[in-house]
């Protein structure tokens, strides 16, 4: 119970810090250059949490009326919205995209989404992308404490949904969405080894890939860096343990050729409240 209330008292703070700031490492290693000119265009818009009280509606938290509307824009735009499976499907095995693909995609497992989100995403017969912290499904599977402003996913919700077929559980850590004590999601500390840091980075995602198997009888592919922190050190771990995608902060277009290593550094347009999808998409055309 304490915990909980550790964690009601932490949650502005964590949505402050939701804004994804983007590592050294990635800056430097991907420099700029003109895609190809067969690449598929894709969008990646990132969601975070869903509430009607419009007092508490800001950068990262968006009304289930704003939702709507960008499902409405979508069908209307002749959109189709895939998930990381897709995305693996055409890389391994050559499976084709649809010609305007867009990937919707929500981060940190709050329970606004299962509430909000997902009876839109089944009106609509849209999939998303749900990257989930394992610790918070831990702790809200075992208490009755919940509230719409800051409670998220039990395991029993998220298998619910996994199991339609539209929501895709991936892999947010397990206890690595935190910022204190000179730790910055799942990016090394000034103080540890690489040998070390790699250690600690396996532990924490395979325990959360351990309760997805436990709950969900799914094995997560992707991993969603939290924070957006990354560290160079963090990709060998990935591929290691057999994830085939990764999903960042870095607000540009993803261009995919087929490369299975494109999809270790997806790239995403955050959807703050009082921005159309319209100016999300004018946004990904500026930057392209």
């Amino acid at each position: 119970m304490e915990r909980l209330l550790l964690r009601k008292l932490c949650l502005p703070l964590a949505l402050t810090f939701a804004v994804c700031v983007f590592g050294l490492w990635a800056k430097s290693s991907l420099p700029a250059s003109a895609p190809p000119a067969d690449a598929i265009e894709l969008p990646i818009v990132m969601y975070h949490h869903v509430l009607k009280e419009t007092a508490r509606l800001n950068q990262y938290t968006i009304s289930p009326d704003e939702f709507r509307q960008d499902m409405t824009f979508l069908k209307e735009e002749g959109y189709t919205p895939i998930l990381v499976e897709d995305l693996i499907a055409f890389t391994q095995e050559g499976t084709p995209l649809p010609e305007k693909p867009v990937m919707i995609t929500f981060d940190d497992g709050y329970e606004s989404f299962h509430e909000y989100v997902f009876p839109i995403l089944e009106e609509f017969g849209y999939p998303a992308v749900f990257s989930v912290v394992g610790v918070y499904a831990d702790q809200y599977s075992r208490v009755d404490d919940h509230h719409i402003r800051y409670s998220h996913c039990t395991w029993n919700q998220l298998a619910l949904m996994a199991e339609s077929g539209l929501v895709e559980v991936q892999n947010h850590s397990y206890n690595l969405h935190i910022t204190n004590q000179g730790q910055k999601g799942a990016m090394k500390t000034s103080s540890e080894s690489k040998s070390a840091y790699q250690y600690r980075l396996a532990e924490d995602l395979g325990l959360m890939q351990q309760r997805c198997q436990e709950y969900l009888h799914l094995t997560p592919a992707c991993f969603t860096y939290p924070f957006g922190y990354i560290s160079k050190d963090a990709l060998p771990v990935l591929k290691g343990m057999g994830f085939s995608a990764a999903l960042t902060c870095e607000e540009k277009i993803n261009y995919l050729t087929g490369d299975p290593e494109e999809l270790f550094h997806l790239k995403r347009f955050n959807r703050p409240h009082g921005t159309s999808f319209q100016q999300i998409l004018a946004k990904i055309n500026k930057s392209s």
